[in-house]
């Protein structure tokens, strides 16, 4: 007879592989049948936090996991992404010297890592550490490295994406250098916030990468957004995903030469803008002309209390098209009038995601508004609760059933670190539930969402 006990290991990790956080941990302790298959799903990804750091207490109190996978090495060889996103301090500017050892030594024995993420400036003490990891694919990173450290780095080279936050000018020079022996594999580089990329080393770094189908470049203010649009169409024209800054001291177009976008394949663009003069309306809405196979558009200003503009909403939107291919809109740190979200309701009829700062006193009206988004079933409110005076407005339990009754499909709305979930009952019509939510701190808001991401 076949009983849960006797399940094939495989089955159960199968299984297992459909529930996640806590509930993993609470079907090891049913039986050492659940706990061995469950164990491989428990271990494929090693998280450690801000809330792991604030109660990390080696002398008797909280591990870390690393400490865990150093007494128990046989657990490393599930391990396939690691992200730290926090490193626990013994004082100010001091990271705890014994979490470091045991995330180095955890490290060493992960031999089937894939992925590495490392917001804290903590990467000069792992460097030793990621040597050798022949399935490492994709790195994010504090890159803030000496020449010495920026020469062990470039002996990974079996990326396919990396991400560079940060980045001292010993890294951005050795780039160039990296960028040969990652020519066959990397097609995502990401570089955020450094003082040292300009156009001549874009010129230079770009044809280097003939397989580089997403580039995003922001924060680099030595780069301006026509530098970074030239050298990519000039040398990946296949780029499917796409980011950069329209910086405050870029010259202002001339009427007779705007910047535009020629790359057929790009589905996703992100656009980080800095200035709030109408100029820059003008910027956009040359950049946007040509772009009509988006399948996700980022926009994120630098005014809260900015209205967006008319003319940029009329090339998201064409009046001439019935609908636009678009997926994904977010619209960034900007003021968006009830009537602007009724233009792009009427028209970007196949949205799935919409992500802009809901008007919570207003919510019935917003709600009538993209009642015509038959295929939108995630709604992200990115309303910053500093940007007015006062308390601001949170998203009540009838809000937002109001706005799934509303909404044939609208399942997910995120908002004011909630996320409120609907599912249909016969009885009450739909069922609201909210759970604890907080976004990825080491996501950059210009990535794609997972399930839009493009492949190579």
């Amino acid at each position: 007879m076949v009983t849960a006990d006797n399940l094939n290991l495989d089955v159960l990790e199968l299984i297992f592989a459909f529930i996640s956080g806590n509930d993993l941990v609470a079907i090891s302790s049913v039986s050492k049948s659940f706990l061995a298959g469950v164990i491989p799903c428990l271990y494929a990804t090693i998280s450690f936090t801000a809330k792991h750091a604030k109660r990390y207490r080696p002398e008797g109190g909280m591990i870390s996991p690393f400490l865990t996978l150093r007494n128990h090495p046989d657990l490393a060889v599930h391990v396939r992404h690691i992200d730290i996103h926090c490193a626990p301090f013994i004082a100010v500017g001091q990271v705890h010297p014994k979490f470091l050892s045991e995330t180095a030594d955890a490290l060493r024995i992960c031999k089937n890592l894939t992925s590495f993420v490392c917001g804290p400036r903590i990467l000069p003490a792992l460097l030793g550490s990621l040597q050798g990891k022949e399935r490492l694919q994709d790195l994010h990173i504090y890159a803030s490295l000496t020449t010495t450290q920026g020469e062990m780095l470039q002996k990974i080279t079996t990326l396919r994406s990396l991400t560079l936050d940060y980045p001292t000018w010993n890294v951005v020079d050795s780039l160039t250098r990296w960028a040969q022996s990652l020519q066959l594999t990397l097609s995502h580089l990401t570089i955020f916030m450094s003082q040292e990329v300009n156009g001549i080393f874009l010129e230079a770094l770009l044809p280097l990468l003939p397989r580089l189908r997403g580039l995003h470049v922001i924060g680099c203010p030595k780069a301006s957004h026509t530098v970074v649009i030239k050298a990519a169409t000039t040398h990946t024209p296949l780029l499917k995903e796409f980011s950069f800054t329209v910086f405050e001291n870029t010259p202002p177009p001339s009427l007779f030469c705007l910047p535009t976008i020629t790359l057929p394949s790009l589905r996703h663009l992100a656009i980080d803008v800095r200035p709030t003069s109408d100029v820059t309306a003008v910027t956009l809405s040359s950049l946007l002309v040509s772009l009509t196979s988006l399948s996700t558009l980022v926009l994120k200003f630098a005014d809260h209390q900015l209205p967006i503009w008319s003319s940029v909403i009329d090339l998201i939107a064409p009046p001439s098209a019935v609908t636009v291919p678009l997926k994904r809109l977010a619209l960034m740190d900007c003021a968006v009038s009830i009537d602007i979200v009724g233009k792009l309701s009427s028209r970007c009829k196949e949205l799935e995601v919409l992500e802009i700062p809901l008007p919570i006193k207003e919510i019935q009206a917003f709600t009538t508004a993209i009642s015509s988004l038959k295929e939108l079933h995630t709604l992200t409110d990115v309303g910053d609760a500093h940007a007015s005076h006062g308390p601001r407005a949170t998203l009540a339990r009838n809000d937002a059933r109001y706005m799934m009754q509303a909404c044939a499909n609208l399942k997910t709305i995120v908002s004011d670190g909630r996320m409120w979930t609907g599912r249909p009952n016969i009885f009450f019509g739909t069922i609201v539930t909210p759970q604890p939510y907080k976004a990825n701190a080491t996501q950059h808001w210009f990535f794609p969402l997972k399930e839009h991401s493009y492949p190579s």
